[in-house]
């Protein structure tokens, strides 16, 4: 049988590939989904049909949920999630920070998660139980370890903000109570790369409303295996805080934090 992260390997780098082809030339095919801040384009669904074809081909009792509506029916009690361009905003702008992002989930969760970043040949991935790792280009992996911080007024956090207008003022409300007590904010645009540099030390945190398992389950593992802690929030509406991962020593004292930050007033 074929190695399930080396499919999703391949896989993510081959709609890279066809991705930067496209990247900063016009697009086509745009439509909006949810709002007109959610869009999706033919570059979205080629690199999702590529994707689908490949792991259908490798993994056929195999299920495969994806953003772009690709659902598979399965038999294996495995299924992969797939997100073919998280960042389609800025890959439209021609921001060069975008990502391919694969995860292979059973029972238990998350098991094998891929997010490729194209523009830098940066490629993350991670296997539960066997670390956290990111190559660049043909270079060798390295493994990923989370920030030490200890003090959370020296965190720097990553996050996004909804699709819907109602959803993102209410998460304007929520940064106010929230950048004061840290030590600086950053929203880039793509939820997997977030989580990725919080497993690669580039940020010491993140948090966002995303509740999509393409959009948050391979980062998440990424951060788990790379030390980091993950907690999913209930959230009393949407746009608060669904998914929150951060360096060990920070991580309670942020969710409290975000805790106190969502309560009106």
């Amino acid at each position: 049988m074929a190695d399930p992260l080396t499919v999703a390997i391949d896989a993510a780098r081959a709609a890279g590939r066809h991705l930067l082809e496209g990247f900063e030339s016009s697009p086509t095919g745009v439509d909006a989904k949810s709002s007109h801040t959610d869009l999706v384009s033919d570059a979205d669904r080629d690199s999702e049909n590529a994707i689908v074809s490949a792991i259908r081909w490798a993994f056929p009792e195999d299920a495969i949920v994806a953003e772009e509506g690709s659902l598979e029916n399965g038999g294996s009690g495995r299924t992969w999630y797939i997100d073919p361009l998280d960042g389609t905003i800025n890959y439209l702008y021609g921001v060069p920070h975008w990502s391919v992002v694969i995860c292979l989930a059973d029972a238990q969760g998350a098991l094998a998660g891929v997010v490729y970043d194209p523009v830098r040949d940066e490629l993350f991935r991670a296997e539960r139980g066997a670390g956290a790792w990111v190559s660049r280009g043909g270079g060798a992996p390295r493994r990923l370890r989370t920030t030490a911080v200890t003090d959370l007024g020296r965190t720097l956090v990553a996050t996004g903000f909804a699709y819907v207008a109602a959803d993102r003022e209410e998460q304007a409300r929520i940064l106010t109570r929230v950048l004061g007590q840290v030590r600086d904010l950053r929203r880039y645009g793509s939820a997997a790369l977030d989580l990725s540099w919080v497993g690669a030390a580039r940020f010491d945190a993140y948090f966002e409303s995303v509740d999509k398992p393409w959009d948050w389950m391979a980062g998440a593992l990424i951060v788990r295996e790379a030390g980091g802690r993950v907690t999913e929030l209930p959230q009393a509406r949407s746009g608060h805080p669904h998914i929150v991962a951060s360096a060990p020593d920070v991580h309670d004292a942020l969710v409290a934090l975000l805790k106190r930050a969502v309560q009106p007033g």
